[in-house]
């Protein structure tokens, strides 16, 4: 059985106590879902993703009701873009700060992907 994988994200102006998040991979290797992604930003903040990683986007689809984000990776593989509201306003959102995460700790590997 996979073992799970945790880390802390940086702060925000919103979560100035910091945040958390854990990654169960699948246990089905036919599954086209890596894992499940879970984040922690305060006690009443806490949503759980499946994630994929389908042509240089890692996908993440909100298990409660099925909406499904998307962050496009630069051609180094990088998080460049994601689909959510919250990116639109800010530039940056707990999706893209997750994925620098999940490639960081080897859980994500994304090969080089089309130009964002």
């Amino acid at each position: 059985m996979p073992l799970p994988t945790c880390g802390q994200l940086a702060p925000t102006l919103t979560h100035k106590a910091g945040r958390r998040w854990a990654f169960l991979p699948s246990a089905d290797a036919t599954s086209p879902s890596l894992g499940t992604l879970t984040i922690v930003q305060s006690k009443r903040d806490t949503i759980s993703y499946g994630v994929a990683l389908e042509e240089g986007q890692v996908l993440f689809l909100k298990l409660t009701d099925g909406e499904v984000y998307g962050v496009t990776l630069d051609r180094a593989g990088r998080p460049a873009k994601c689909s959510c509201p919250g990116y639109c306003f800010k530039k940056t959102c707990k999706h893209c700060d997750c994925t620098k995460e999940l490639l960081a700790d080897g859980v994500l590997d994304a090969a080089p992907a089309h130009a964002a």
